[in-house]
């Protein structure tokens, strides 16, 4: 018989570019087979195994983790091995958790083909001797092979592995991003959060993205300062630029939130008037925006990585006053319009006199 440690820890290595149903599917498996009191994914920095593979950035493959397992309480992340950086080594890793998780017992969630080869991983041994390992295995693939390892380490290295009972599904990060690539769906293939990201960062392209990833941030920081719904915020300001043309132009600048709104009930299905519209009016205003519409707005004038003169002050104003922020933004808007000699929207003049009280 196994001992049974107060906690029991389940991590979930790999590199999760991106994080699909597969992944999702092993570590609730995981979570509910091996008793598990909670399940880690432990994205990789630089895998041993693919150090000349090209991935995602840290950051977007952290982030689409979070959107997929948000509403899970039992899987959270740890980003130990992005966090250092270089080429991530399990043993080194484990042991770490180990002593951050003082007296708890840690579980290592490996797929079939990954255990088959843990031999020629370093410091196998010491890996075997000091941690369990859930092994996620499928009816009529390598089961039997699978199996005999299993009973092998056992009684070599009097090591608890759970063999788990993992979907038959097939599923690769690598069939994802070459669908997204190919402008093929990936429809529940991976969660519709996740779908959401991968598909405006392919329309938008990096740089645009970097600016959007600065919006979410600051607009979610806003959502929580001001009481607004965390969910709706991350979504409107996601799919705010959905339609901005990388080649820019007034027409566009100003004009885009309009269209990003319809693209975005067409590609997405999203029907909440309340995302649309912060979608819609995010680079004019209007009178009697709603509470998410300012948000959306605001961080969008005044994220991190704006550099206009005035940026410090107006940051500043936002983060404090919602209503104060929304009339100063706009009245710079106007007067930037001015100086350049473009046309001022009617939706923004009527914003202005609605704070104002006129």
């Amino acid at each position: 018989m196994y001992s049974t440690e107060k906690e029991r820890i389940g991590i979930f290595g790999g590199t999760f570019d991106p994080v699909h149903m597969g992944h999702l599917l092993m570590a609730e498996a995981a979570y509910t087979q091996a008793g598990l009191s909670r399940v880690l994914f432990m994205p990789a920095h630089i895998q041993p195994f693919k150090q000349d593979a090209e991935t995602s950035s840290d950051d977007d493959r952290i982030r689409m983790l979070k959107m997929a397992i948000r509403e899970n309480p039992g899987f959270g992340i740890t980003t130990i091995e992005t966090d250092k950086g270089g080429v991530s080594y399990t043993i080194d890793s484990l042991r770490e958790l180990r002593g951050q998780y003082d007296g708890a017992g840690i579980c290592f969630l490996i797929g079939t083909d990954m255990f088959l080869m843990i031999d020629k991983w370093k410091d196998a041994e010491a890996l075997l001797s000091e941690f369990d390992f859930a092994v996620g295995v499928r009816p009529g693939y390598r089961h039997d092979e699978a199996l005999a390892k299993a009973e092998a380490l056992r009684e070599s290295y009097g090591t608890r592995i759970d063999l788990i009972d993992n979907p038959p599904i097939e599923l690769s990060s690598t069939e994802i991003r070459r669908r997204v690539t190919g402008g093929e769906s990936i429809r529940y293939r991976v969660p519709e959060s996740v779908r959401r990201f991968l598909l405006v960062r392919e329309k938008v392209g990096e740089k645009r993205l970097e600016h959007t990833k600065r919006v979410i941030d600051l607009a979610v920081d806003m959502a929580v300062r001001f009481g607004e719904d965390r969910e709706k915020t991350e979504l409107a300001a996601l799919l705010h630029d959905y339609s901005k043309d990388p080649s820019g132009g007034v027409a566009n600048d100003i004009g885009h939130g309009g269209m990003a709104a319809e693209a975005v009930r067409c590609d997405f299905g999203v029907e909440d008037e309340d995302v649309l519209n912060a979608i819609r009016y995010h680079t004019t205003g209007r009178a009697g925006m709603s509470r998410l519409e300012r948000i959306i707005f605001l961080a969008d004038t005044v994220e991190p990585g704006r550099t206009y003169d005035s940026i410090a002050r107006l940051r500043e104003t936002c983060l404090d006053d919602l209503a104060g922020g929304t009339l100063s933004v706009l009245v710079e808007l106007k007067e930037y319009l001015l100086r350049k000699g473009l046309t001022v929207s009617d939706d923004t003049e009527e914003a202005i006199a609605s704070l104002k009280g006129n």
